[in-house]
């Protein structure tokens, strides 16, 4: 049974189905930014995985896609935030996504400004999802 790669991959794949996708640093691949070149990196963080009801013969699994947009810093906003809205278009509320039979639920998708870092202007969209799985 594979619950936390099926997870993370739907949410991969939504991601990586985006128009206009930006280049993509990968979790666990090489990637060298291009100084002056927007790119993004998601990461998955699972949180708690409960009984999804009391005797239920299954899990509830949550957490967050956070997927962080690195734009050029001192050139504005406007790149970064509007890649923002791009990404949370993907990951509209309530979308299901699907992968190896296994479902995830969007739950919501929301930005944050992290601020200017080594030549970088960091927003992060962060997607908060949910899946049933079987018991473990």
């Amino acid at each position: 049974m594979t619950v936390f790669f099926d997870i993370s991959a739907a949410l991969d794949t939504q991601l990586n189905t985006m128009a206009g996708l930006p280049p993509v640093a990968w979790h666990n691949k090489k990637y060298t930014p291009v100084q002056g070149t927007l790119f993004i990196r998601p990461t998955l963080i699972p949180a708690t995985t409960t009984a999804a009801t009391i005797g239920a013969g299954s899990d509830f699994s949550t957490g967050l896609y956070q997927i962080d947009i690195f734009s050029p810093a001192d050139e504005g906003k406007n790149e970064a935030s509007t890649m923002s809205d791009t990404i949370a278009e993907q990951f509209k509320r309530d979308t299901e996504l699907t992968y190896n039979a296994r479902t995830v639920t969007i739950r919501s998708a929301s930005q944050r400004v992290i601020g200017n870092s080594d030549g970088w202007y960091h927003y992060s969209v962060d997607v908060l999802y949910y899946a049933y799985t079987a018991k473990r």
